[in-house]
């Protein structure tokens, strides 16, 4: 048997001499890749017999090595202590070197971490367009419509300008509803058809979106979150005609948008927390919708406002003013939660089509956020990026 006695002295002189990691990327790539959640899609899984194979043939690959390491000599273990020595001495050798030369990385790097915000955003903004595309889906859970929004690199598109519908058809049957938490809804039974920025849906005869008004609504829901940048979304029999639907008779069509709605925390059957509109329980106008936040509307949804922070609402025309009642010092409050609270606010201003401005806060700026001027909305909730090709 090799007799490699090592103590634990040597152990922490030997992992100390291994050269140290150096990530020299520039603070913006950095900040971009842990700042979205990125999604794997769903994959048929042929992998698995290959995998099966592999684990097969590296197990047997250890076993055999594990023998021949038993069967050695002292005089080869005498010379791999040997060779570690030195394969020490040369790595000590390296690190000097390298710490001589970049000892200065290691300090920007720490700096770095240092200065990456604790909170980041989970919406999407305009500026996050400028090289892909927006795939807009209304997932489903417990009986509610979750807008996720994933955001797709143009290079994994075939078409230059897709629509909405092509987006659909293109990447629905690849999102994995269930990993993410949600049921398995998508893609909607029947067919799709767009023309122009009217998108219709002809159910086939034996569809399940009629089998209770909870049913109904959910479908009818989803389709308006998932369709939401068309002008008109139709629903449709088999033969053409507006659909008739037992609790709601004949679907007229859906003008998404009409409605703002209050954006509260729902989470998913993995306990992640996404935005969600509470349809059928916001308020007429945007100053009560915002008031209405501070209080969670059922036990499926969670306020987004912290305990202990209040605040009132003046309008002038479609400008909203949220004014904290006492002086909000963002570095008081859990960053998530801070986050969560403000994109809310944010998307629940921009459902009404409304402006918003926030006061009375310890800094003028957070997080990427001007509060000395009109906020900046985001144009939809919950951002998962798709992996590139």
């Amino acid at each position: 048997m090799p007799n490699n006695k090592w103590d634990d002295e040597e152990i922490e002189n030997l992992l100390r001499d291994f050269p140290k990691i150096q990530d020299k990327r520039p603070k913006a790539e950095v900040h971009k890749r842990v700042s979205q959640t990125q999604y794997v899609p769903k994959q048929p899984k042929r992998w698995l017999p290959l995998l099966v194979a592999v684990i097969a043939f590296l197990s047997i690959s250890v076993l055999a090595i594990s023998l021949l390491q038993q069967n050695g000599s002292d005089s080869s273990s005498s010379e791999t202590e040997n060779d570690d020595a030195g394969s020490m001495m040369t790595a000590d050798e390296a690190q000097t070197e390298q710490t001589d030369q970049s000892g200065g990385d290691s300090e920007e790097a720490a700096s770095m971490a240092i200065e990456e915000p604790e909170a980041l955003r989970t919406a999407v903004y305009e500026q996050d367009l400028s090289d892909a595309h927006i795939l807009r889906i209304g997932l489903a859970e417990q009986g509610y419509v979750v807008p996720v929004s994933f955001i797709i690199p143009k290079q994994s598109v075939n078409e230059t300008e897709p629509t909405s519908l092509e987006l659909y058809e293109a990447f629905a049957e690849q999102i994995d509803e269930s990993t993410l938490g949600f049921d398995e809804y998508h893609p909607y039974e029947g067919s799709l058809q767009q023309d122009g920025a009217v998108i219709s849906h002809l159910l086939p005869e034996d569809h399940s979106y009629d089998q209770g008004s909870a049913a109904t609504l959910l479908y009818l829901h989803s389709l308006e979150e998932t369709f939401f940048a068309q002008e008109e979304i139709r629903v449709l029999d088999d033969s053409g005609e507006p659909a008739q639907l037992a609790h709601v008779g004949m679907v007229e069509p859906i003008i998404p948008g009409v409605q703002g709605q209050s954006y509260y925390l729902m989470a998913s059957s993995t306990g992640d927390w996404y935005m969600a509109p509470s349809y059928g329980m916001s308020e007429a106008s945007v100053d009560d919708a915002l008031l209405a936040l501070q209080q969670s509307p059922n036990d499926a949804f969670r306020s987004p406002v912290p305990d202990g922070v209040d605040y009132e609402i003046e309008m002038d025309g479609t400008n909203a003013s949220l004014i904290f009642k006492e002086t909000l010092d963002f570095e008081g409050l859990d960053g998530v939660e801070a986050m969560r609270m403000i994109e809310s606010m944010a998307l629940t201003a921009q459902s009404y089509g409304s402006t918003l401005t926030i006061f009375n806060t310890v800094q003028a700026e957070w997080s990427g956020f001007d509060f000395t001027k009109q906020l900046e909305l985001p144009i939809a909730p919950n951002r998962i990026d798709w992996p590139e090709k």
